[in-house]
């Protein structure tokens, strides 16, 4: 099977993927989404054993399939339904992206194993805050349905106290590995604060310091609700901010 075959078809089950999510009558079966990650994951292997290294949408294809993986694992016991309905079809922009490859982008790595485990442990803090997210979003909702009384347009979503439980465990792992990400980064990096990295240091650490603060009040002034909501999404987007938006500034701009 060609890679444009591959793509293709990770495609084609992504799209319905998100048509069976999204339907009214969906009963949250799990074939479907592992046949897609099953996919995806192939796809991303041939991906790296056939270009030398990572690129700016390389990264964004692993991190869309650890984040579509962790919402599909999370399903099992919970109906989160809504988010892969909304995260799959967004995997499939990267992945179409991927096929055509509309920019000609450098790589953002020498043969060094640091440096590589670096990009793999960023990529995978990043999926973990980008689901904390879409469930705390999910969570703002129901929250503000419930209080404005609009029970009869409640989303298909878990209870509010399974998706803060949820969110929590997300940005509690996605921090841990962030500060990993931090720590390799000085360490294997020769320059954190050289001219094309200082923009994305700053603003990875600015987060680190948001979900810090988030954790902490959590901790000893049990901080919920829509004041957890955005925070997390404060540090996300920083976060964000600090990796996509300086490699779109210095990749694709420029081009």
């Amino acid at each position: 099977m060609t890679q444009l075959s591959l793509w293709l078809a990770c495609i084609a089950c992504l799209i319905a993927g998100t048509a069976y999510y999204l339907r009214p009558e969906n009963r949250s079966t799990q074939y479907i989404g592992a046949i897609t990650i099953a996919i995806h994951t192939f796809s991303l292997t041939q991906v790296l054993l056939n270009r030398d290294g990572f690129n700016f949408l390389t990264i964004g294809l692993l991190i869309a399939l650890i984040g579509n993986s962790l919402l599909w694992f999370s399903n099992r016991d919970k109906d989160l339904s809504l988010l892969l309905g909304t995260a799959f079809p967004l995997g499939a922009i990267i992945i179409a992206l991927n096929a055509i490859e509309p920019w000609n982008l450098t790589q953002l790595h020498s043969n060094s194993w640091g440096t590589s485990a670096h990009i793999l442990i960023a990529s995978a803090a990043y999926s973990l805050f980008t689901a904390a997210c879409g469930v705390g979003i999910l969570l703002a909702m129901q929250e503000y349905q419930l209080k404005n009384h609009k029970l009869k347009q409640l989303l298909r979503v878990p209870p509010l106290q399974v998706l803060e439980r949820l969110m929590f465990e997300f940005i509690w792992a996605a921090f841990i590995l962030l500060t990993i990400t931090i720590a390799t980064g000085f360490y294997f990096i020769e320059d954190m604060f050289a001219q094309h990295l200082v923009h994305k240091t700053f603003f990875t650490i600015a987060s680190w310091f948001v979900f810090a603060g988030l954790l902490l009040g959590r901790h000893i002034a049990g901080w919920r609700g829509q004041l957890a909501v955005k925070l997390t999404l404060s540090g996300f987007f920083l976060l964000m901010l600090g990796y996509f938006g300086s490699q779109i500034a210095l990749q694709i701009l420029r081009h």
